[in-house]
């Protein structure tokens, strides 16, 4: 396993974010991560990486592993953990310098030879296609160029898990399925495993391999894709793919899920989703 992750949690002072979550992500898997806005998905995603670690009043507990690695002990430091774990955001936000640069800037504290930063930043812009243009700077680049730079910035390391925050929410329908299917290219050509957030189902069912249904600061259903769409055991994870549209909808026939979800900091007793269970 990439990841084995047993029951971790987050605290953020008293404020309890993620709720006894277990998760394990296999070799060359992609693993989708699906739920409402702020259910915990983004939170968990930069646990994962550490990045939670600069927040105040931050407490995580839980076994966290990578490779049997555990990724909270002390001696893992952060450097080490980077070369293993790539992360993509939802805008790339490329820095006002050159798109080589860009990408080289993330390995040039590793204390490795010129020639080696060279070889591994031309390596990683061949892959997602802006080797002609490493000379530009972000500003001569289209939005979906923008987000391959943040990509070549994630893989530069060759590490063998990505983790992505929605990396197509702000592209056009066309330059999602572009980084999408670059995205596919990676995991395939470098045996990489990834987590990724999406709310499209549609591309969880054509890219994933697992997918974790969030509610609420909890994992509340995990499988294959085949088990949870054709299968699902969860109320919730019902109500949305009843939500989806397929080529066989009638119109006006698409249920939506009755209430909003709990206030986090005020959550309720027992079962989070109650309130919005018709069963």
């Amino acid at each position: 396993m990439k990841f084995d992750i047993r029951n971790a949690e987050l605290y953020y002072g008293d404020f309890k974010a993620l709720k006894g979550i277990s998760l394990d992500v296999g070799e060359r898997e992609i693993t989708a991560l699906i739920g409402p806005s702020g259910c915990g998905k983004s939170t968990f995603l930069k646990t994962l990486n550490r990045m939670n670690d600069l927040v105040p009043n931050v407490r995580i507990e839980g076994d966290v592993r990578l490779k049997g690695e555990d990724i909270f002990a002390r001696e893992m430091q952060l450097t080490d953990l980077r070369r293993r774990v790539g992360m993509v955001f939802q805008k790339a936000n490329p820095f006002p310098m050159s798109i080589y640069d860009n990408v080289a800037y993330v390995i040039r504290t590793l204390g490795i030879s010129s020639r080696e930063i060279n070889a591994r930043v031309t390596g990683a812009l061949k892959i997602v296609g802006l080797y002609d243009k490493m000379h530009a700077t972000p500003a001569e680049l289209s939005g979906g160029e923008q987000q391959r730079v943040g990509i070549a910035r994630a893989i530069v390391n060759g590490p063998p898990l990505l983790i992505a925050d929605e990396p197509t929410t702000a592209l056009d329908v066309t330059l999602q399925a572009q980084i999408l299917h670059l995205m596919k290219k990676i995991q395939e050509e470098r045996n990489s495993s990834i987590i990724f957030i999406t709310h499209d189902l549609g591309v969880v069912a054509g890219m994933a391999d697992r997918v974790a249904v969030m509610y609420a600061g909890k994992i509340v259903e995990y499988g294959t894709v085949d088990e949870v769409f054709y299968n699902p055991k969860h109320p919730y994870t019902w109500g949305l793919l009843n939500s989806m549209p397929t080529t066989e909808t009638e119109s006006g026939s698409l249920e939506a899920i009755p209430g909003t979800p709990p206030d986090l900091l005020y959550p309720p007793k027992g079962d989070a989703f109650a309130a919005r269970n018709a069963f």
